[in-house]
């Protein structure tokens, strides 16, 4: 009653509560945030509320302990790419973020946001504790996460990659439900699992199994070429994820919970709603999103990486105790680079591959397109095979009913990507695309930074086909037929079944 009369006496003399306090959030994330006040002071709160609790115009109010909120533009507000791993407002963010708030006096240890100075919390860091004390995380206020229901199975892509992987596993702490994975895990996968002491989530049927009517949410993708086998699109009822809607986005009868942004990876996305929900993280959670930002980001080099996976790996590696994030990243490299020298090139090719159907401007007929991503620390080794390589292009076509087929070799450490084209059709659509010559070896060389097939490769390629590109060389559905069934249905090397 109190004050419902001071506001109406407000509003007499023309106030109001938005006029006298600027709301401390905004629709656009990061857009603005509230200056910091000195705590309210215990002894005054135990007192109970004063007469008169107006506030100076110099921002200490008369009585200690009021609190003005004032409006003020953040840097992060902007769509800014960083020129270096962090920029100078993320590293004060870190520092606060260490400091648990408070300024770090000088020549002493950082203080532990778990409490004391040393040693950190093993496992779980409660919310309170974790995302209270720091200036970082109220940097970031919007947009609001989605809140996906207790008991859902969280689903990656197919051939699962590490954010895949990891954004599940993640989101199934956050939402309390059940992870899956959609397939074999590859090498750098399973070492961030091995590191950080998770267990290997089940094939997606056996979880569908064990849960019964489960609802599903998927991860990391949101076309139907990427859904795993068995999902019944009738039980999704969410979808996070950081790639654009393109050809063959899933369908569904009813409406779904969804939260699409344009960041780096799953992962980021995650973690950042953990952040919004002031949800427990335990630390190996923490490890696993870190890794899941670091592969799908190159270590934060790749032109996906927005501002938001920069601060996300500032305020997941302090939670998983990882000091180094730079020697996290060339492990993992090397374990995914580890698995190249066995891999036959079968898997090679369709190991990262993802389809697209675009549309000839002239003809309006629809063109079926592929592009399969090989990252690695040493290109050569895959390049030694580039005439296997281009064989199994030409039969990924032929099986997959594809026009066009390209496998990109992408040096994760220097930033350079080389394109292995199996035919003239693909050599002159790459040509046009990326003003770029065919080498000595038959493939064609891009400019360094370009490695992003999301932001790079597949624009390029579809700016050309929309003005007009057409294929050369058109074969007969009747002679294409005759090719697929000459292919062998089943090939087995090593006693192992590829197709």
């Amino acid at each position: 009653p109190r004050e419902r009369e001071r506001e109406r006496e407000r509003e007499r003399r023309g106030e109001s509560e938005k006029g006298r306090f600027a709301p401390p959030f905004r629709g656009a994330m990061g857009a603005t945030c509230a200056k910091e006040i000195a705590p309210l002071d215990p002894a005054l709160a135990a007192a109970g509320p004063q007469q008169d609790d107006e506030v100076s115009p110099g921002g200490s109010g008369s009585v200690a302990g009021s609190v003005r909120c004032e409006e003020e533009k953040s840097a992060l507000s902007k769509d800014v790419h960083p020129g270096g791993r962090q920029s100078d407002e993320i590293h004060n963010l870190y520092d606060n973020f260490c400091s648990g708030g408070q300024p770090a006096p000088a020549q002493e240890k950082r203080r532990s946001i778990f409490g004391g100075r040393s040693s950190r919390r093993s496992f779980v860091a409660e919310g309170e504790v974790l995302y209270a004390s720091s200036k970082l995380t109220s940097r970031l206020t919007g947009p609001w996460s989605v809140v996906i229901p207790k008991g859902t199975v969280f689903i990656g892509h197919k051939i699962p990659d590490t954010d895949a992987i990891c954004s599940a596993i993640a989101a199934s702490e956050l939402f309390e439900g059940y992870p899956a994975k959609a397939g074999k895990l590859n090498t750098e996968t399973e070492y961030v699992l091995q590191r950080f002491r998770v267990a290997e989530p089940d094939l997606f049927e056996d979880v569908s199994r064990s849960r019964g009517d489960s609802s599903i949410c998927l991860v990391d993708h949101n076309q139907m070429s990427q859904v795993s086998d068995g999902v019944d699109l009738k039980k999704v009822i969410g979808v996070i994820d950081h790639h654009a809607f393109q050809s063959g986005t899933i369908c569904t009868p009813f409406p779904i919970y969804t939260d699409i942004r344009p960041w780096g990876s799953a992962c980021t996305i995650i973690a950042h709603a953990f952040i919004q929900h002031r949800h427990p993280l335990s630390k190996s959670s923490a490890g696993l999103m870190l890794a899941g930002i670091i592969s799908d980001t190159l270590s934060l080099c790749s032109p996906t990486t927005t501002e938001f996976d920069h601060m996300m790996v500032t305020f997941l590696s302090y939670a998983a105790g990882v000091s180094d994030v730079d020697e996290l990243a060339k492990e993992m490299f090397k374990a995914k680079s580890k698995q190249l020298e066995t891999m036959n090139a079968y898997s090679l090719v369709r190991g990262d591959i993802k389809k697209f159907v675009t549309e000839e401007a002239r003809t309006r007929t629809k063109l079926k397109m592929a592009i399969g991503v090989v990252e690695c620390t040493n290109p050569v080794v895959v390049m030694n095979r580039k005439d296997e390589l281009e064989d199994e292009l030409r039969a990924f076509k032929l099986e997959e009913d594809a026009d066009i087929a390209y496998l990109i070799v992408v040096d994760i450490v220097a930033l350079l990507s080389e394109i292995i084209c199996p035919d003239e059709d693909e050599v002159d659509l790459a040509c046009q695309a990326f003003g770029g010559t065919v080498g000595e070896n038959g493939t064609i060389k891009l400019e360094k930074g370009r490695v992003s097939r999301k932001l790079d490769f597949m624009p390029n390629l579809v700016k050309v086909l929309e003005k007009g590109w057409q294929k050369k060389k058109v074969e007969a559905p009747e002679t294409r037929r005759i090719k697929r069934q000459s292919l062998a249905q089943v090939v087995y090397e090593n006693g192992q079944s590829l197709g």
